[in-house]
């Protein structure tokens, strides 16, 4: 086994995720997610990123 296939991944800490959380709110965005990545990365997603569920009706008249 060589070096590169010991190293544990480095997941980002609690602390690293609130900050994260707290300065995407400072700035105005609505956080409805996060997505933390095995390298350490963190991803925030906003609210206006994720798709409204629509009615039934919606989508009957969708395919229409």
């Amino acid at each position: 086994m060589g070096v590169q296939e010991r190293i544990k991944p480095a997941y980002a800490n609690k602390a690293k995720i609130r900050n994260l959380v707290e300065t995407a709110r400072e700035l105005g965005l609505d956080v409805a997610g996060i997505e933390v990545s095995p390298d350490g990365s963190i991803r925030v997603v906003e609210a206006r990123a994720i798709p409204r569920p629509t009615s039934l009706f919606d989508q009957l008249e969708d395919q229409l």
